[in-house]
């Protein structure tokens, strides 16, 4: 056993042995179900896409989630080919049944993630400078209302709520990373890389789009 897999594995013990608890238990295995087959975060997608003024921000996060599951699940989690952590250590609590695929990355972590920084970053309010005409200051002011529209044919719901909706989206799936772990289903660097793995594929994809946008115009614009 490696240096690194054998700090990782008492981390995990750690984390366990920290929190474990009995009222916390049915918490998190609810929690985890919400990353389940990534079920959640399709219905979230196409619920999205059906309202006409959330319907682009609903393709963004379709195609980030598609584009995190192509990477995680089809791509590294093959390709990696982790044991799970229970196995290695038997110190380590397995509370839900074997998943049936390798441990590295979490595709609960990353295929929440993946639509969840989608609808943040979509719905941070644009910067700008603004020159003061009489003092010549230039102040750098965040505005919302700068935000490309987030529906359908300019129809498009409040930028700030839905980045508050981006916002808690963003904490459920860092409480499904951490329900992996508590559940002792991963190790703790599945799920951090599962996490930065939903984010990159996210950026990846709106970078793509915004470029696209500027050339064709914005999504059902």
């Amino acid at each position: 056993m490696d240096g690194f897999t054998q700090f990782d594995g008492n981390l995990l013990i750690g984390i366990q042995q920290t929190l474990n608890a009995d009222w916390l238990t049915p918490v998190m295995k609810v929690i985890t179900m919400f990353g389940e087959g990534g079920i959640f975060w399709i219905a979230v997608c196409l619920l999205l896409m059906i309202f006409k003024r959330t319907r682009r921000l609903g393709i963004l996060c379709s195609l980030s989630l598609a584009f995190t599951f192509l990477c995680c699940n089809l791509a590294l989690k093959p390709l990696v080919d982790r044991t799970r952590p229970w196995i290695t250590f038997s110190a380590v609590n397995a509370m839900l049944p074997p998943p049936g695929d390798s441990s590295f990355p979490s595709g609960h972590s990353a295929n929440a993630m993946g639509p969840a920084w989608a609808m943040f970053i979509s719905t941070l309010p644009v910067k700008h400078r603004v020159k003061n005409e009489d003092t010549g200051e230039v102040r750098l002011i965040r505005s919302y209302r700068e935000v490309p529209c987030l529906g359908w044919k300019g129809s498009g719901v409040d930028a700030k709520k839905a980045h508050g909706f981006g916002i808690a989206a963003v904490v459920l799936a860092c409480l499904i990373g951490l329900s992996r772990l508590y559940l002792g289903m991963h190790y703790p660097s599945d799920v951090i890389c599962g996490l930065l793995l939903g984010m990159i594929c996210a950026t990846i994809i709106h970078s793509f789009v915004k470029k696209a946008e500027e050339k064709r115009g914005i999504i059902g614009g």
